[in-house]
């Protein structure tokens, strides 16, 4: 007959403690996931699928216009211009610009644009989505781009 150390004893609790472990972290994960998910990804899915071809088209139609635009976010000022195909400035009759946090719900809001340049106060500095939508010669445009306030 052999006679085990204590250490060699200890060897089935080794495995125990193992699985407690990894049972414990897979629960604060879990835990994590659930209580951050906001459980909504988009407003209407089957709907905005439905439309699916019809956002393609205007897509297609927007960029057949030739219109170049460009958005900038500095000193707490959203800077947005729209020219035609010739480089013409255009004068959007309507525009808004939404912001929404890529990371973060319930920090979306929207602002009438005020020319080219229209002061905005972003509730925290990081990774924002500015979509612009405007009203031009009875034409609707759209332009999103992402940018990084300090």
């Amino acid at each position: 007959m052999s006679t085990l150390s204590r250490r060699d004893r200890l060897i089935p609790w080794y495995f125990v403690l193992f699985f407690v472990v990894i049972a414990t972290v897979d629960g604060v994960m879990v835990t994590l996931a659930v209580r951050t998910h906001t459980g909504i990804v988009t407003e209407h899915p089957y709907e905005k699928g439905l439309a699916y071809n019809q956002v393609v088209a205007a897509a297609n139609a927007q960029e057949k216009l030739g219109w170049k635009s460009d958005i900038a976010y500095r000193d707490g000022t959203l800077h947005f211009t729209l020219n035609d195909r010739t480089g013409a400035p255009l004068h959007p009759q309507k525009a808004a610009a939404t912001f929404t946090r890529p990371t973060q719900a319930g920090h979306d809001f929207t602002v009438t644009l005020q020319g080219t340049d229209t002061p905005v106060t972003l509730p925290e500095p990081g990774l924002w989505e500015v979509r612009i939508d405007t009203t031009t010669q009875d034409v609707h445009y759209q332009k999103t781009q992402r940018i990084v306030a300090q």
